[in-house]
């Protein structure tokens, strides 16, 4: 099936599929019924919006196969299947991103495309062979995997390899993008996604266009439940700055930009983010007009040898290009950040947002080690005013940074999500160490986000708690929950409660919150000889 779904829904077999080409034949679509005319077929007596909501329950074949039958019920049907199959598509990077210039060039198709996915399904000469490397029989290399055509596989990862390398895959999305007006959301992803629809038989993912052809001609099944990107390809970066510099060009006003990468370990690097300076009046408008920024990035810092190898890293006396480009998206209402790599890397985002309020009261910011100064005009124009939605994920920042951050926000936030954040405490703050009546971070964060936060829905997992006066497990504690009848807890197999939300009114959220700073414990046999406000796995066991 998915090669006919693929076959009707282009335009290069539009023909086939019965949607014409000559805007002349959409003429019609303002009657109201699908012919005046008695026909033997009761189905052409139908009114127009009966046979529409009818063939909303046929599956993709029957549908197609509808359409084929006859020109006015085709005509009909076109508006309502243009919108279904042509609003949101994903394309992968070979020759077939072709078919998105077709779709451009479309009449009417060209004006349903509004969100664009580039599916990063990296095809390697290297998947032909198995794993182990083993020799034949008769020593002629490594065997060949089972059904993979190893010539075509390395015809077509050439390919790819070429549309980046030369820059043609910009150009190509470029030309598209030129034609496409009412695009509005571009998304990279590594991995299929589920796919909302209510029709019967539907395929359950939105998959890269050209799936099935790379299949059919090269045996390599891009549909498995894997991410494809190697750890130190730069394909991802590349990709993601050609089409934004294809969007910036093309004058676009995005309002949602998503890179969202499964691959364990792998983030958009720094050089993904870079804006020369003669782009930079280029690029404004385009990220201006975001609305949502959602991204996977790696924060990863490199030894200068490593760089040889093309490390996806930067050096320690770098700065993270993602917080100049950050600069230039005032109007964001949904932030998420995951960062991506084997560090927690200290401050990061967070410390980035704690400047913002520093310069919002009128003092000078100064660089850090991941961010240069702030430029001229940030009190004005990246104050992010705006935000309703943060969401932060794999990171390490002091008590004081997210304290900042977070009372920085604290006018427009309405949704919260912490997903294995770290708050590390200083070794001069014995108050959030020692003191028993507040021996965690956490608790005293929890209190102050009650009382500055007029939240609406807030989720938090897997955080941490470093604490310099211990030295077990890294100094870096594991925060878990006693139980509780408000939200939803839930936790690891091991019984432990480390994962606890809640969505509400504000003032139901802000009382959530201070029974969350009362049951917020930390787990440390050594710590809780000291502070009887820490607990054993054992103690929260018997709980």
């Amino acid at each position: 099936m998915a090669d006919r779904v693929e076959a009707a829904a282009y335009s290069d077999d539009l023909d086939r599929s019965g949607v014409s080409t000559d805007p002349g034949d959409l003429g019609d679509t303002h009657k109201t019924h699908v012919t005046p005319k008695i026909y033997a077929s009761p189905l052409l007596w139908l009114p127009c919006e009966l046979l529409v909501h009818t063939a909303s329950y046929l599956s993709p074949d029957d549908l197609f196969g509808l359409r084929l039958t006859c020109r006015r019920i085709e005509t009909f049907l076109f508006a309502s299947f243009s919108e279904e199959f042509f609003s949101n598509r994903r394309f992968m990077v070979t020759e077939r991103l072709r078919c998105l210039l077709s779709i451009s060039k479309h009449p009417y198709l060209s004006k349903c495309l509004s969100k664009l996915t580039i599916g990063l399904d990296r095809l390697l000469s290297s998947d032909a062979l198995h794993g182990s490397g083993l020799r034949d029989g008769h020593g002629n290399g490594p065997h060949v995997k089972r059904g993979v055509e190893p010539y075509r596989l390395e015809e077509f990862a050439g390919e790819q390899n070429w549309l980046v390398s030369s820059g043609q895959v910009q150009l190509l999305l470029g030309e598209a993008l030129d034609n496409l007006p009412n695009v509005v959301e571009i998304s990279l992803r590594d991995a299929s996604k589920a796919k909302v629809s209510s029709r019967p038989g539907a395929r359950e993912l939105l998959v890269s266009y050209g799936t099935a052809v790379t299949y059919r001609q090269t045996g390599v099944d891009l549909l498995r439940d894997e991410a494809r990107l190697h750890s130190q390809d730069r394909f991802a970066d590349v990709v993601f700055s050609a089409a934004l510099l294809a969007a910036a060009r093309t004058g676009k006003q995005l309002k949602a930009v998503t890179v969202d990468l499964q691959k364990q370990n792998m983030g958009l690097s720094s050089s993904a983010f870079l804006l020369p300076k003669s782009y930079v009046e280029s690029f404004r408008p385009a990220l201006e007009t975001l609305r949502s920024l959602d991204l996977s990035v790696s924060f990863t810092h490199s030894a200068v040898g490593s760089l040889v190898n093309g490390s996806l890293g930067f050096l320690d006396w770098q700065h993270h290009h993602l917080f100049s480009l950050l600069e230039y998206t005032p109007n964001l209402v949904i932030l998420r950040v995951r960062s991506k790599g084997q560090s927690f890397l200290e401050d990061g985002i967070i410390g980035w947002l704690a400047s913002l309020a520093d310069v919002s009261k009128g003092k000078q910011v100064l660089s850090s080690r991941l961010h240069s100064p702030l430029r001229d005009g940030i009190t004005q124009t990246a104050r992010l005013g705006a935000l309703r939605e943060l969401e932060l994920g794999n990171m390490t920042a002091p008590t004081a940074s997210i304290s900042k951050a977070l009372l920085h926000l604290a006018g427009s936030l309405r949704q919260l999500y912490l997903y294995t954040v770290v708050v590390s405490v200083s070794r001069d703050d014995d108050e959030l160490d020692n003191n028993p009546r507040s021996p965690n971070a956490w608790t005293s964060i929890f209190r102050e986000m009650s009382q500055s936060l007029s939240l609406e829905e807030f989720k938090v997992c897997s955080l941490g708690h470093q604490t310099p006066t211990c030295s077990s497990n890294g100094s870096r504690h594991q925060v878990a929950f006693l139980k509780s009848g408000s939200g939803a807890q839930s936790g690891p197999d091991n019984g432990l409660l480390n994962a606890w939300s809640y969505a509400g009114g504000v003032l139901a959220v802000k009382n959530f919150l201070l029974e969350a700073a009362e049951k917020t414990v930390i787990i440390c046999s050594g710590c809780k000889e000291r502070n009887f406000g820490y607990r054993s796995f054992e103690d929260m066991m018997e709980e």
